[in-house]
């Protein structure tokens, strides 16, 4: 019996030993798990992590003009942008309008989707020096399309002081011609919209074509409507581009070789224009084209064949 209370004895204190030590470390093994999912469920931990690898984490931004340098998180948008380049120039943030290439960038539009695709998850060396976004940035007062009568170089052209002289000059006529009260007016030919600027002494001066006025185009006038980006008259060229080819047709063209006639991109608003779609429009409600000297001429190319023109007048010498 001695020998059995013993037993017994030994036996109802173990367990109450060792309940006693599972009920004193089992929390701390819970709370020990309990914390690690909190951390790795934590927006600071994984932030954390993600920070090792600052190439992935941040982009550098060169704003001309001035030369502002920034850096700024991968997934900030244009405005917050806008509100460092408050703080640095001192322009409120409903004047400033920032332009990567020859695109506006809304509000909302992340830093990180104007990265190339092979350098927006690269930590490498050769990546991080492509995680640079070149923006310019231009002050604009909204009130200046109040007036319905309005003509501006397009995106970061305005705000370039190396802009060619006869260009700045094609504009600032076209400008005096429309304060002046001459109406654009739209040409008879073409199957886009074309409209005639003309100077202060009523002569024609230049041609406004407008991308969304191309054949296929939301505002065409000429009842070929369409969505910009489809195919256009010509398979391989999408309604809403033939004006940017018409710009870049000028700036190859080195030493006026094949006489193409000066433009530039602009943006305009007059009440003359043809609008049915206000999608196409920029964000101030104005026309986006090429603004190109006008030629005097008896015809236009596309009413003749190809066959019509000699080849000694087609090649310049």
């Amino acid at each position: 019996f001695g020998l059995a209370a013993h037993t017994f004895q030994h036996s109802s204190v173990a367990p109450r030993s060792g309940f006693g030590w599972t009920k004193a470390r089992a929390p701390a093994r819970m709370q020990a798990r309990g914390a690690r999912r909190v951390e790795e469920r934590s927006a600071d931990n994984a932030y954390s992590r993600s920070a090792r690898h600052k190439a992935t984490s941040h982009i550098r931004l060169l704003v001309q003009p001035g030369a502002h340098r920034l850096r700024v998180r991968a997934w900030c948008s244009a405005i917050d942008v806008k509100q460092r380049l408050r703080d640095a120039c001192g322009v409120p943030v409903g004047f400033i309008r920032l332009f990567h290439g020859p695109r506006e960038l809304p509000n909302l539009a992340r830093m990180i989707d104007l990265l190339p695709s092979s350098s927006r998850n690269s930590s490498s060396s050769s990546s991080s020096r492509s995680r640079v976004v070149s923006l310019t940035m231009r002050a604009q007062n909204p009130s200046d399309f109040a007036t319905g009568c309005y003509l501006q170089a397009w995106g970061g052209q305005a705000e370039d002081a190396e802009m060619p002289v006869p260009l700045t000059k094609l504009l600032s006529k076209c400008q005096q011609g429309l304060a002046m009260g001459f109406a654009p007016q739209l040409a008879w030919d073409g199957t886009g919209g074309t409209y005639v600027l003309r100077d202060a002494s009523r002569a024609p001066l230049a041609a406004f074509k407008p991308r969304d006025e191309e054949a296929f185009a939301p505002n065409n006038p000429r009842g070929l409507p369409g969505k910009l980006g489809q195919p256009g008259i010509h398979g391989s060229i999408a309604s809403g581009e033939a004006h940017v080819r018409e710009v870049l047709a000028h700036r190859l063209d080195h030493g006026h070789f094949a006489s193409v006639p000066l433009t530039l991109q602009a943006e305009a608003v007059h009440p003359a224009f043809y609008v049915h779609s206000h999608v196409a429009l920029s964000r101030y409600g104005a026309k986006v084209g090429s603004l190109q000297l006008w030629v005097p001429h008896d015809d236009v190319a596309a009413n003749r064949g190809a066959a019509t023109f000699p080849t000694r007048e087609a090649t310049p010498r």
